[in-house]
């Protein structure tokens, strides 16, 4: 047996083994801290650089500083915000800057003061700044992890800005446009991790990603563009997140979580506007996004799980590679929205929704946590938010995304989906007397334009 052989032969059973031990760490989930003390639904939560304090921010305006392992409260910050705080993080270059954006279109900078002294953090009004305005709320910001003074916001007036937090100043990025070259809403903005820098992805009230080139702004059009095939037009994407490796997963409204493998500079280059992801593209099911701004984030010491938020209040976890879900637990009792990993701590993670607190998840409970009956407990969370019928209805649904694919039709086709439609429909009821195999007519044949007919049976 070679040198080499046996090197790699060492490598994957120690992948395998780390595998094999944070998948059991997982079952191991249990609430270890609960961070209260906000006057409003929290939603943000992020850790700080070094992992030792969690940030948060709520509807009641303020942000907080905690120290998340005993629970305590080290800083209530008066922001300038007049709205929601959607998103509280600290820079990469500071310990003591902290940015945050807001249902009023503002996006701030607060300084904080650390007493070596006293271990006490102060703030005041006096020291936040308006960096930059959105006309509309602003969900998101990402910091460039190349550059630590830089960062981007994004908000629903369909504007991406760029901010340089040496000049205090905010300048224009992308101006986010669909195909008839109408503002869309952002509602996610995230760094590519392996660009250097020089890619981020924004994603909002549409179903594409778009992905942008720091170096060809000025060309006004994405770097590349994305949609997993049979996702409806009118669904819509509430948020983005990166793997170390650059994959990037997408969790769409009233719909289901996908993963679009890593993009090629050679396959960007090639690629049109039309959808184009990879065919191996992940899809992860279960949860319930039908309210408010779900998050979700890849999840485990090698980004080997996806972790998303859900209506139902629960925080489900399944494995990235099968889609299989490996657990689901009670983190709100209404709506859960936030997660965050702890960025050292590969299994500890973070948790907020409409409840006025935080919660701090560790893998310490002695026995397993995971639901014995959690596949009964998915469909009766199903059946509260969508009724006997979503089960079937998601049926019709894949179907009809299934056919139109089959047969290259345009997803988008209006017509084409409701004749599609009322055949589906017609299959599923059992009145299909005549099924025969059928076509899509060429504009102009007969008085069809375009749709479909059915052919004469020899």
């Amino acid at each position: 047996m070679s040198a080499h052989f046996s090197a790699g032969l060492g490598l994957l059973r120690r992948n395998q083994a780390k595998r094999a031990g944070s998948r059991f760490l997982l079952t191991r989930l249990e609430k270890h801290t609960t961070l209260e003390g906000h006057g409003g639904c929290v939603n943000t939560t992020k850790f700080t650089n070094d992992g030792n304090l969690v940030i948060t921010g709520s509807d009641d305006t303020n942000i907080k500083l905690w120290d998340w392992r005993t629970g305590e409260c080290l800083l209530t910050m008066e922001t300038l915000h007049t709205g929601n705080i959607f998103q509280a993080t600290q820079l990469l270059h500071s310990s003591d800057s902290i940015v945050s954006c807001a249902a009023d279109g503002q996006v701030q900078i607060h300084s904080l003061v650390h007493s070596e002294k006293s271990s006490r953090w102060t703030n005041s009004k006096d020291q936040s700044i308006v960096l930059g305005y959105h006309a509309g709320r602003v969900h998101k910001i990402s910091l460039n992890p190349v550059d630590p003074h830089s960062f981007l916001s994004c908000g629903e007036d369909g504007l991406c800005l760029t901010y340089d937090v040496r000049t205090n100043e905010s300048r224009f990025a992308v101006k986010f446009l669909n195909e008839s070259g109408k503002r869309v809403p952002i509602n996610s903005v995230n760094h590519d991790p392996l660009s250097m820098g020089n890619r981020f992805a924004l994603a909002g009230s549409d179903k594409y990603v778009r992905i942008y080139d720091y170096r060809f702004l000025r060309e006004g059009e994405p770097w590349h563009k994305c949609a997993m095939p049979g996702v409806p037009r009118l669904r819509y994407i509430t948020c983005l997140d990166y793997s170390y490796r650059g994959e990037l997963l997408a969790t769409y409204s009233d719909s289901y979580i996908y993963l679009f493998p890593k993009v090629e500079p050679t396959e960007a280059a090639n690629a049109d506007s039309s959808p184009s992801p990879d065919s191996s593209g992940q899809r992860y099911a279960g949860h319930i996004n039908c309210q408010t701004v779900k998050g979700v984030t890849f999840f485990g010491p090698d980004h080997e799980f996806v972790a998303s938020g859900s209506d139902c209040g629960h925080c489900f976890v399944w494995d990235k590679t099968t889609a299989d879900l490996l657990t689901m637990f009670k983190a709100d009792e209404n709506i859960l929205n936030c997660l965050e990993p702890h960025p050292h701590e590969s299994m500890t993670l973070a948790t907020s929704g409409l409840e006025h607190n935080c919660k701090i998840w560790q893998p310490t409970a002695d026995s397993s946590t995971v639901p014995d009956d959690m596949e009964d407990l998915v469909r009766e969370q199903q059946i509260e938010a969508f009724g006997e019928g979503r089960e079937w209805h998601q049926q019709a649904t894949s179907i009809l995304y299934a056919i139109m694919n089959n047969v290259g039709l345009d997803l988008d086709d209006d017509q084409a989906r409701n004749r599609t439609q009322r055949f589906v429909l017609d299959i599923l009821s059992g009145d299909a007397d005549n099924l025969a195999p059928w076509h899509r007519s060429a504009p102009g044949d007969d008085d069809t334009d375009g749709d479909f007919e059915m052919e004469d049976q020899a």
